[in-house]
């Protein structure tokens, strides 16, 4: 049984590698635009956005690594989660105060 899961997991990390490369092609290609990723509806880019992005890669390239090394999947601890969950919070708030601040201009321009 332990083979059989060892083969399995196997299968899955080579799917991913190949959908990654996949993927990582068509950007290249130019098929898949990547502009809008970070950026805001109004064009510029958001530092909130690019640390939840980058927090996530980080986070879950660690836990490929130790898989990897353990051969099985490590604990996912609360600091983990607590990280994610900073940097997710990070992007809410930041959220919240670009509409305060889109809703104090739209009611400037229409008093």
């Amino acid at each position: 049984m332990p083979q059989l899961a060892l083969i399995a997991g196997y299968v899955v990390v080579v799917f991913i590698g190949l959908l990654a490369i996949a993927i990582i092609w068509l950007i290249a290609k130019g098929k898949i635009d990547l502009r809008l990723l970070v950026s805001e509806k109004d064009g510029p880019a958001s530092l909130s956005r690019f640390q939840f992005l980058m927090f996530t890669f980080v986070i879950g390239m660690c836990l490929l690594v130790l898989t990897l090394e353990s051969g099985e999947f490590p604990k996912v601890t609360p600091e983990i989660l607590g990280l994610l969950g900073i940097s997710g919070g990070s992007y809410v708030v930041s959220k919240g105060i670009q509409k305060t601040q889109d809703e104090a201009k739209t009611s400037q321009r229409a008093g």
